[in-house]
């Protein structure tokens, strides 16, 4: 008896001892490069100035992900056998779901750039890193859909068997049933917000940066580590407009190539021109060198024009930084909280219209990875059925209800960005209907009353009207006054 019990202490154990360490390992790693980067001040070598607030949420976040598994183990390992039961129910379709979404999309995408990666001589390794840079934006997109297919399932099954009913006749509340799958959710909306928080918006970056470093061709053997694609900067405060032919993908240390410099008066008129093979941002200074080129004065008479060469010209006035130019022609798609952050705060003098879709994305960026708790919120109900036709029933309108969430996702956004809405309205909205529609089935439920599509269709279009009107009223209102 002795016996058993230690070998079942030991089984226990074992498991909790691997994950431990495994996750120590992996955090002491990563706190190491954390303070490389802190140390070499390589954000601030690239002219951005990230926030000491943005840089502690990242690494909070980041570090409270990396140890979470033992976390988790510890909390399952002193749950109750009902709860440890009814998780395992919903993490095996949740593991099949999420691996058969990876798989669709690593098979589509390998169809499509499979061969332009062979050209490029990819090697094995090469094309592991390219997918890997893109799986947090992969995560990011289908965790919301495998969390609904996956509790959907996993409630269905034990609806089916009857085994919902038998917990309940036992004296368990619906609330505490679904508390695992609640803690789910909210498990799913950290690991989504980690990588929304920066990786995921910048991993079309990261895949190009990955992506040149597969050019094999003797005159890009030269040149390997420079992007293809070029930039355009205008420096409106400073009447300065800026044409990067080739912008590196290390923007810490390496040089732009290929720059033209247009300085004009606040009149628009053209004074001087810098042509230069290559420029080089000075972080200790702030100073620009650009290196190897021309300069050309503009005077009052257009044939008096002055022409000179130059080695190394340093020019210590400039306030732009090559942050600022890579990043203005990014959308705010493209950008994580740090660089929306950055974009706000150094270009505060644009107007209103231009900064309102990088403030929605802003807020958006928050707002998006809660909607896996907001999931749990439509799926966990309408999981629950009685019979083979609400099963139906429920997967349908949860797929209705899901599309309705992007669409009014979209909408809201489309809103936001076009002032037409508060930006932080306008990224928040989505999952506060969602969470009020789901709080409302959950206490259908609860009272064992029939869900049907009719209902929730009309609740939704009720919900729109209602919001439609009120956004009208606010329009009208704001014409007259």
């Amino acid at each position: 008896m002795l016996r058993n019990s230690k070998n079942n202490y030991l089984k226990s154990i074992v498991p909790l001892l691997t994950a431990s360490i495994i996750c120590l390992t992996i955090f002491w790693l990563w706190l190491r490069f954390e303070i490389a980067r802190h140390g070499a001040s390589q954000l601030h070598f690239a002219g951005i100035d990230q926030s000491k607030g943005d840089t502690i949420i990242r690494q909070i976040l980041t570090g409270t992900l990396i140890l979470s598994p033992t976390l988790l183990l510890i909390i399952y390992s002193r749950s109750k056998l009902l709860t440890k039961y009814i998780i395992r129910q919903i993490i095996l379709p949740f593991s099949y779901s999420l691996g058969g979404f990876i798989a669709i999309w690593l098979v589509i995408d390998l169809s499509d750039n499979g061969p332009d990666l062979a050209k490029a001589g990819a090697t094995i390794l090469g094309i592991a890193k390219y997918y890997l840079v893109q799986i947090p934006q992969i995560l990011v997109t289908i965790l919301p859909i495998t969390l609904l297919l996956s509790i959907l399932y996993a409630l269905g099954q034990l609806s089916k068997n009857n085994e919902i009913i038998s917990m309940v006749s036992s004296g368990l509340s619906l609330n505490k049933i679904l508390t695992p799958v609640f803690f789910i959710g909210l498990y799913c909306s950290l690991i989504s917000l980690t990588l929304n928080y920066e990786w995921a918006p910048e991993a079309e970056a990261h895949k190009e940066t990955v992506l040149m470093s597969f050019d094999k061709a003797d005159t890009q053997s030269q040149n390997k580590q420079y992007k293809l694609n070029s930039r355009l900067y205008r420096n409106r405060e400073s009447y300065r407009t800026w044409f990067i032919g080739a912008m590196p993908p290390n923007l810490a240390s390496a040089k732009l190539k290929n720059v033209e410099i247009y300085q004009s008066d606040k009149n628009g008129k053209l004074i001087q021109s810098y042509y230069s093979n290559q420029a080089k941002w000075n972080y200790l200074d702030n100073s620009w060198t650009l290196i190897n080129g021309t300069i050309i004065q503009f005077n009052e008479n257009s044939e008096d024009i002055v022409q000179r060469k130059f080695q190394n010209l340093v020019i210590a006035d400039w306030n732009e930084t090559p942050w600022k130019i890579y990043s203005g022609n990014l959308s705010p798609e493209e950008l994580g909280i740090p660089g929306l952050s950055f974009h706000l705060k150094s270009n505060s003098e644009k107007p209103a219209k231009s900064l309102a879709a990088f403030k929605t994305h802003w807020h958006y960026r928050w707002a998006l990875p809660l909607s896996c708790l907001v999931i749990t919120l439509i799926a966990s109900p309408l999981g629950i059925i009685s019979s083979k036709r609400n099963l139906t029933t429920s997967a349908t309108a949860a797929m209705i209800i899901f599309f309705l969430m992007l669409l009014l996702t979209n909408l809201f956004l489309a809103l936001a960005q076009g002032m037409k809405i508060p930006a932080l309205l306008g990224a928040w909205s989505t999952n506060l209907i969602i969470t009020c529609l789901g709080i409302m089935l959950i206490i259908s439920r609860r009272n064992n009353s029939e869900i049907s599509i009719l209902s929730i269709t009309n609740y939704l279009r009720k919900s729109y009207r209602k919001l439609l009107s009120r956004q009208q009223k606010q329009t009208s209102s704001r014409l007259s006054s």
